[in-house]
């Protein structure tokens, strides 16, 4: 049932399938001058776009034109991080001078607290700029 000689009439003996492979083995196909010179083409173009996409991302990630006298500054301070540093106190500095405990209840509650220690008055909401701003006698009081 499975032999399927009766269907092989057509087919060819292994004799002439092994001639035939020996033929093919000894022709060597070689693509043709136009095809190699149109692909060496196409390969040149690619290259040359990639050497061009690659000069501009070099150029992009280059460093910009600096200032000079900027530059400068930085050195005699010490470099970024000590400019880090300077701009990090300056900026804390800033936030406890103008964050006095009075003046951060008053703008909490919204109303001034009285406090005759501290020289506070009761207010009701008409603040001046005076009394928003911390001052050195806020920070001096004996007590």
């Amino acid at each position: 049932m499975t032999d399927r000689d009766d269907k092989r009439t057509g087919e060819l003996t292994d004799v002439a399938l092994n001639a035939l492979f020996a033929e093919a083995r000894e022709e060597t196909a070689l693509p043709s001058g136009d095809l190699m010179a149109r692909v060496l083409a196409d390969a040149e173009e690619v290259m040359a776009q990639r050497e061009a996409e690659e000069a501009a991302r070099l150029a992009a990630m280059r460093p910009k034109q600096r200032h000079p006298v900027m530059e400068a500054i930085i050195a005699t301070l010490g470099g970024w991080r000590a400019v880090a540093g300077l701009a990090t106190a300056g900026v804390a500095g800033l936030a406890i001078g103008l964050g006095a405990p009075t003046t951060v209840t008053a703008l909490a509650t919204g109303s001034y607290v009285s406090d005759s220690a501290l020289g506070i008055e009761t207010s009701d909401g008409g603040y001046e700029i005076d009394d928003l701003m911390p001052s050195f006698y806020d920070l001096v009081t004996e007590g």
